[in-house]
This record gives structure tokens, C-alpha cells and sequence, in this order.
């Protein structure tokens, strides 16, 4: 993923029109705009209510046979995969010195790690579980957690992430790779993160400042180091600490009391080399929300973090918005790519359009939003632009309605705010995703003429 952004007339539109791709032929190979089958939709409500209940990985699978048949074509630009998909076969191929990492920055849909942990778990059962990854520690907003990990904190921590007030924003825009944090100043204050996933080293992210603290750093209660971060100029820093591996464990933080600490948090990690992927997701969050970051400081931790796939997921929040234009719109997105590409030059890149959302129409019913269907048409416009692949979840779920239809069922698949999934239908549109994205993955194989090296996903007319 590479490419120039300049503008020339001062308008955003025109901005997404001089995107220069910069494409190696490693990234090129044929793709097919299908990649997956159709499946009637007449009994998708049955075949779906136990994907919740099966593992991911299985969840991943079964999850094909109950597609819409309004859903082919969800994956589009599937050759943007190519660096990623490279990586993952160096992985398969025992010939990948580090792990395969995913990072997806988005809004509530990510935040709730629901669907992205049935995508962490399948591709883990197939390329291996490198870890569980980058998770915040403490609790940056009340509700916070992530799958396999609970935090908490103490009086004495509060959440750091600035702050919006009509329109305008607060703060220094120095919150991690998240873009929230953790900070204290009050002595023997605790912040935590209860973990039941696998881990043997545990990475703290953490602010170096002129005036900053020292916090000291447990694994079940014992102490394992003190970390001043005092230094002459703000900046990133990190501290690893390796442990013997277990699958219930509490990594906790004690200010000292000596000064300001800002944490931005851990990434818990295997000694084996597999796929991870972090889900840094922010409750209300908005493609902008990245723009009010410090962008030499977010490039810092993303560059750190060294992923192989970037998705942005956002839209549903835009969509709210129906003074918005489609050229304001585009223009927040070539920014935020424009930072990405910067970053993390050969990194591979996905736009994960929004769900459905239901709107009332005025007679006491529900249908979908038609700003909803102008972001995803503006998304479809820019990934194809600046090189990168786009998923259709809309069209995955079933298309228009389908939010509304959803929130009706026994049991639901959708929340009662037609905005929201349920669990289920989260792990369902989870279990397309992963499904979809390893087709092609095995479709890009078959093009390099490189063996298969798992057995093939279902069909999509099978019963889950």
C-alpha cells in the first residue's frame, strides 16, 4: 500500500482523484469479484441461531452456508491482499521470522471485539495463534473489554483520549496506538487487565515526558520491574517482561507517585509465530477520530506495531450525520490512508464497510438509512482509488432491511436500536468475513501455484 495524496484546487473530492498508486507486481494476481456462493436466504434465521454457540474457527466455516444471495460480491479489489496474503504464506511455509499482525481501527461494531474475535480465532486455528495482542490496560471507559481480557482500575485513574466540545478538540493527541489511554498522578494507584487468552510476554506502552512518573509492573502479584517514564521530550516507549505462559493471569500497573504516568497499554504475546490482530475499536468513533491524533506520534506506534493489514472500520457514526457531504467525507478518508500509507509503506490495506442501520421511515416502520448507503458507495470509491480491498458487510448481512428484519427475530441478530448486533449476528457476519477472506487467500495460492495447505472450507449449500 503506497501512494501520493496532493491537492490541488483546495477541494476534497479532487483529492481522491490524484491519488498516485505506487504497486509492486508482487501485489498483483487475478481476482475473481466472487469469492464465495450464494445460499437462499429461507432458512438462514435457523442455520444461523447456533453459529454463536461453535468455536470461532467452526463458526467461521459454517458461517458460509447461510449467505444471502444478495450477498456475492462482498469482497471487492481482493489483489490489494497481495503483501498480506504473502505474509501468510511465508507463515504457513515455516519461513516468517515474526507473527502476521492485524490492526482494525474503528467504531462500536470493533470495540466490542464479538466479530473480530470469531476472525482472530479462525485465522489462529489455521496460521497459528501468535497472541491475543494489543489490548488497553485499566478501563478507558466504563463497559470496556475485549475478548479473553476484563480490566479494571482504582481511584487515582482516569481515561486520556481528549476530548470533543462543539466541534472543536481538546487535547495533546498523544493516546497510543488506540488513540486512548490510561494516566494517574496519585500514589499507589492500581490499574489492571484480567486475561484468560495465552501469553509468555506481556509489551507496556507507555508515554515518556519531562515531568513524568515511575509505575511498577505485577504478574499475579509479583513484582517484576519498575518503569520510570521521566525523559526530556514526549514521546512512545515500550518495556517487555517475559513470563511463563499460562492462560489466567492479571497484568497490573502501581503509580508510584512521583510524578505523571500515561499508559497507552499491553500487547500480550506467544513465543511461537502465528497471526494476531488487534481490535482497536472506540465507542462513538468517527474516521475523523484518527485526525485529532498526533500524527508523528501515531505513526511512531504503528510503525512499532509493524502490521500486515490495516482495516478501517467505520460509517456507522458518519451516518448520523446528513449535512455531511460526500466530498467532506472522502476527503477524512484519503487523510487518515494518506497517514497509514506513511506509516506503514508495505502494509496491505482494507476498507470494512458498515453494517445495515435502520432508520424509522415516518410510518412506524423501520428501513435503512440512505446516508448509510452513500458512505459505503463514497468507501467503495476511495479503496479503489488508494489501492486497498473493500468488504461489504452491508451486502454480507443481506443488504437493505436487513437490520430491521434482523432486530425481529427470535432470538435477534440485531439490538433493538437497529444499529447494534446481538452475538449472534455479530459471530455470523464474523464467521463470513474470515470465510471470505481465506477463499481468497486460497485463490491467490492457486495463482502463485503454491500447494494447498488445509482443507477446503465447506460449500455454501452445506448445512452448518
Amino acid at each position: 500500500m503506497s501512494w501520493i495524496v496532493r491537492r490541488e484546487d483546495g477541494s476534497l473530492r479532487s483529492a481522491l482523484y490524484v491519488i498516485v498508486l505506487v504497486v509492486g507486481c508482487s501485489d498483483v494476481f487475478s481476482s475473481a469479484k466472487s469469492v464465495s456462493s450464494a445460499k437462499s436466504r429461507a432458512d438462514s434465521s435457523e442455520q444461523a441461531a447456533g453459529l454463536a454457540s461453535r468455536p470461532p474457527a467452526e463458526a467461521a466455516a459454517a458461517a458460509a452456508s447461510v449467505r444471502p444471495p444478495e450477498a456475492a460480491n462482498v469482497l471487492e479489489h481482493p489483489a490489494a491482499f497481495g503483501r498480506f496474503f504473502e505474509s501468510l504464506a511465508r507463515l504457513e511455509a515455516g519461513q516468517m521470522q515474526d507473527d502476521v499482525r492485524i490492526v482494525q481501527f474503528g467504531d462500536s461494531h470493533t470495540a466490542a471485539d464479538i466479530e473480530t474475535a470469531v476472525v482472530r480465532q479462525a485465522l489462529q486455528a489455521r496460521f497459528g495463534d501468535g497472541g491475543r495482542g494489543f489490548v488497553a490496560i485499566g478501563k478507558p471507559w466504563k463497559g470496556y473489554r475485549q475478548d479473553g481480557v476484563r480490566g479494571g482500575m482504582s481511584s487515582g485513574w482516569f481515561s486520556e483520549r481528549g476530548k470533543l466540545d462543539h466541534g472543536q478538540f481538546f487535547g495533546d493527541g498523544l493516546y497510543g496506538l488506540a488513540g486512548i489511554g490510561v494516566a494517574s498522578n496519585g500514589q499507589s494507584a492500581r490499574a489492571w487487565a484480567d486475561c484468560t487468552v495465552p501469553a509468555n510476554r506481556v509489551e507496556l506502552a507507555y508515554l515518556e515526558q519531562p515531568h513524568g512518573g515511575s509505575f511498577d509492573v505485577f504478574i499475579d502479584g509479583t513484582r517484576l520491574g519498575r518503569i520510570s517514564t521521566r525523559a526530556k521530550h514526549e514521546g512512545s516507549a515500550y518495556r517487555s517482561f517475559d513470563i511463563a505462559e499460562s492462560t489466567a493471569y492479571r497484568v497490573e500497573v502501581r503509580n508510584v507517585g512521583d510524578g505523571n504516568v500515561r499508559i497507552f497499554g499491553v500487547s500480550l504475546d506467544r513465543s511461537q509465530n502465528g497471526v494476531v490482530f488487534d481490535a482497536l475499536g472506540i465507542n462513538g468513533a468517527r474516521v475523523t477520530t484518527c485526525l485529532q491524533w498526533n500524527e508523528p506520534h501515531w505513526v511512531e506506534q504503528l510503525r512499532h506495531r509493524s502490521p500486515s493489514l490495516v482495516v478501517l472500520s467505520y460509517g456507522t457514526n458518519e451516518s448520523t450525520n446528513e449535512s455531511m457531504s460526500v466530498d467532506t467525507y472522502e476527503g477524512q478518508l484519503v487523510d487518515v490512508l494518506g497517514r497509514i500509507a506513511r506509516a506503514v509503506p508495505s502494509a496491505s490495506c482494507l476498507l470494512l464497510g458498515p453494517p445495515d442501520r435502520a432508520v424509522p421511515d415516518g410510518t412506524g416502520g423501520w428501513i435503512t438509512s440512505s446516508k448509510l448507503l452513500e458512505i459505503i458507495a463514497s468507501q467503495k470509491r476511495v479503496a479503489q482509488a488508494a489501492g486497498c480491498a473493500f468488504y461489504d458487510q452491508f451486502q454480507a448481512m443481506g443488504g437493505a432491511g436487513t437490520m430491521a428484519t434482523w432486530s425481529t427475530e427470535d432470538p435477534p441478530r440485531a439490538q433493538r436500536d437497529r444499529v447494534h448486533l446481538t452475538r449472534d449476528g455479530y459471530t455470523q457476519l464474523g464467521g463470513l468475513f474470515a470465510s471470505d477472506v481465506m477463499r481468497a487467500y486460497d485463490a491467490f495460492r492457486r495463482d502463485r501455484g503454491l500447494a494447498p495447505t488445509s482443507a477446503p472450507l465447506p460449500s455454501a449449500t452445506s448445512e452448518p
